[in-house]
This record gives C-alpha cells, structure tokens and sequence, in this order.
C-alpha cells in the first residue's frame, strides 16, 4: 500500500509522462488485486479538476435523489456526494454513508458537521458485503468509482440488492482516471447479472453514470 502511495506521488510530482505510466501499472494491479483507494490519498477525491468534470449535485439529480428518501452512499470517501445526498434528501430523509476505512468516515463527519448535515446521515464503518440495513430498506444507492474496487463483485451486488427496495434504483459512476474504472460493458454485465436492469447511460468514456432498476 505505501509503494501504492508513492507511486501516485511521484507520478503527480514527474509530470503526465510518468502519470501514464503509472496509470497502467496501476490498472493491472487494480485488475490482479482490487482494493479501495488508500485513505492517504483521499485529497484526490476533492481535487479541483475531478470537479471540473464531476459534479456531485448534478449527478445525484439525474439519479433522481429528492427529499424525503431514504439513501446510500456505497463506498462515500471523504464525503464528497454525501454531503450533497443529506441536502437534497431533506430534513425528512435518511442517508447511509458506508465506507471499510475509518479515517475516510472521519472525514465524511468533518464534512457534515462544517456543513450542518449530520443528523440526516448515518455513518456505517462496513464492508458492502455486510450492510447494517434492513431487506427492502433503500429507494436509491450510489457507487461513485467503488465497484472496480470490489474483489467480489458479485457477493456486493447481491448484498446491495437485498436492501434496496423492488423498483428501487442503483447509480453507478465510473470515471476513467480511476485506476478501478469500469468499462461501460463490463460495468452493465456485472450489474444485470446479480439481477438489475439498465435503464439508462448517459456522459462519455472519460465519466459515465449508469442508472439501473432493481427487478424484484
């Protein structure tokens, strides 16, 4: 993990010669052996240019979070869309930040305490092969650049079927910089067979969302 971390240093110090380089040796890794991005390197989440292409409202808009619901952050890092999810749900709405990495969950606090959100949020230090939610219990859950991390993608697919409710909705962002990214193919596969359906796509190969319907 730390040769992980130095990696990423120096290839942000070299220039994008080494970035590239660097790119691929990381997806190889991430294709071998997924595994979450390293909390050390968390700044890269709320990185300025992410946001030129990634804006988190605006997605969360298009999969369709509005106030009252009941949603799940999957894999929330620092917090970047939670924040955005606990001011579009409302007062009357309930959302679930779920990430394996203790300082990434603090980070998502800080977050949300700055911000006056914390008491529409609800932070889970678990895995998404084990989510502390009930059957049937989430109208919408989010993945933002996690499910490339997952070693069993199927195992967590299953799982975040079973909470979210029959007719409820799962979106799926992948972005192209991240080493874990998805292909669109990949990424529809992989959804469809644990029993989702796609029902839309929208944005390009650099960064792509995915809405899918859970068909129970």
């Amino acid at each position: 993990m730390n040769a992980l971390i130095s990696l990423i240093g120096n290839a942000l110090s070299l220039g994008a010669g080494t970035l590239v380089g660097s790119q691929a040796a990381l997806r190889t890794t991430q294709n071998l052996q997924p595994y979450p991005m390293p909390h050390q390197l968390a700044q890269l989440l709320d990185h300025s240019l992410r946001l030129r292409y990634l804006q988190p409202a605006e997605v969360l808009g298009m999969y369709g979070v509005s106030a009252g619901m009941t949603v799940l952050d999957a894999g929330c890092g620092s917090g970047l869309f939670t924040q955005d999810m606990a001011h579009m749900v409302g007062a009357q709405g309930v959302v679930h930040a779920v990430d394996l990495q203790a300082p990434m969950l603090t980070l998502t606090r800080r977050r949300l305490v700055a911000a006056n959100l914390l008491d529409r949020v609800q932070l889970h230090l678990k895995s998404i092969f084990d989510l502390p939610l009930a059957d049937d219990s989430i109208d919408l859950a989010v993945a933002v650049s996690t499910l490339g991390e997952i070693p069993d993608k199927p195992a967590a697919l299953s799982e975040l079927r079973r909470v979210i409710k029959p007719g409820g909705r799962l979106g799926v962002t992948e972005e192209m910089p991240h080493p874990a990214y998805l292909l669109p193919g990949s990424l529809q596969r992989w959804v469809e067979e644990a029993g989702f359906r796609q029902v839309g796509r929208t944005g390009s190969p650099f960064c792509y969302h995915a809405i899918f319907v859970n068909e129970k």
